[in-house]
C-alpha cells in the first residue's frame, strides 16, 4: 500500500490505527485461545509476544512522528530498529522453544505476529474503505 503523497509503504496514521487495534486483538486472541486450549501458558506467551510486538511499533511511531517519511525510511537508526524488532521476535520464539515449562511456542508465535495479522485485516479494510468511497473534487 503506497500512500498517495509520501510514497511510503504504510502511512503513519494507518500504523497508529493498527497499533491501537492490535491491543484488543491481542487480548482477544490470548483469552480465547488460552480458554480453548485450557493452557494459561498459551495466553501468557501470546501476551508477552504481543507486548513486544505492539510496544516496538509504538516506539517506532513515537520516534518518527515529527520526521519526514522519506527521511525516516532512509535513516540508519530506523532501519536498524526494524532489524532489532525482527531479531527480538526471533529471540522470543527461541526462548519459548527452550522453556516449554513456562512458555508456549504457538502462543508466542501468535503474539509476535499480532501486529502483522492486524495490519493484514485492518490495512485491507482501510484500503477497501478508502478505495470505494466517492472522490471529492476540489472545486
Amino acid at each position: 500500500m503506497t500512500g498517495e503523497r509520501s510514497g511510503t509503504a504504510y502511512s503513519a496514521g494507518l500504523l497508529r490505527e493498527v497499533a491501537g487495534w492490535s491491543v484488543p486483538v491481542a487480548l482477544a486472541v490470548a483469552l480465547f485461545s488460552g480458554a480453548v486450549a485450557h493452557d494459561v501458558r498459551f495466553a501468557v506467551s501470546c501476551l508477552v509476544g504481543a507486548a513486544f510486538d505492539i510496544g516496538t511499533l509504538y516506539w517506532a511511531l513515537h520516534r518518527t512522528k515529527d520526521v519526514d517519511p522519506h527521511e525516516a525510511l532512509a535513516s540508519g537508526p530506523l532501519a536498524s530498529f526494524f532489524v532489532f524488532r525482527i531479531l527480538g521476535k526471533g529471540a522470543l520464539l527461541v526462548i519459548a522453544a527452550l522453556l516449554p515449562r513456562w512458555l508456549n511456542l504457538l502462543g508466542m508465535a501468535a503474539g509476535v505476529l499480532i501486529v502483522d495479522f492486524t495490519l493484514a485485516t485492518v490495512g485491507s479494510a482501510a484500503a477497501a474503505w478508502h478505495a470505494f468511497r466517492p472522490h471529492r473534487t476540489g472545486g
